[in-house]
């Protein structure tokens, strides 16, 4: 299944520019950006939606982030903070984002790359508590591009995802806009 459903390099035509290259969405069911780790766990999964959502809409997803390292983690909680947004809010897990804007809030004058390290130890403390900030972080969650997808394929990959157990997060209207599928 894998080399039917996961095309990361497909040089054709349309759709979807991957590290500037062309993948053809009508042609894969899947795409995955450059540097994206999923587990196999997670892949199947996310091969078997993606297959699903091709046979419904006659194109493929592209997947724009896996899993992630707690220094990935920590340099995206700081581009949130940067812009002003509301990362406890943002985050299910109020209390460890709490502790990462309460660890900015007391680094935020550093220079940037020790604002960084700071960010990256609370989480990599999180973490080897048990205790993750995102479930990115636990090798269970995906990001789903969004902003080519049109409102009844938008719905049609949230239906798809619900009906296979697979928690969907609207991120859709964010400055970042994508769907974030929860798998654990």
């Amino acid at each position: 299944m894998l080399a039917g459903a996961l095309l990361c390099c497909l040089l054709l035509g349309e759709s979807a520019a991957l590290g500037g290259v062309a993948v053809d969405l009508a042609a894969v069911d899947l795409a995955v950006l450059p540097d994206v780790e999923m587990p196999a766990a997670i892949r199947a999964r996310v091969e078997a939606l993606a297959a699903a959502f091709r046979r419904e809409t006659g194109r493929g997803l592209v997947i724009t982030d896996g899993t992630r390292r707690p220094e990935r983690q920590a340099e995206l909680m700081l581009r949130n903070l940067e812009r002003g947004d509301d990362i406890v809010r943002n985050y299910a897990n109020k209390r460890a984002a709490r502790a990462v804007a309460d660890a900015h809030a007391k680094v935020r004058r550093l220079p940037r790359a020790e604002i960084l390290a700071a960010l990256a130890a609370v989480i990599r403390a999180q973490v080897q508590a048990g205790d993750y900030v995102s479930k990115h972080l636990r090798e269970g969650a995906v990001d789903v591009r969004c902003t080519d997808l049109n409102a009844s394929q938008r719905a049609t990959l949230k239906r798809l995802a619900r009906a296979r157990g697979v928690e969907v997060v609207d991120e859709s209207r964010t400055p970042t806009p994508h769907y974030h599928l929860n798998f654990v």
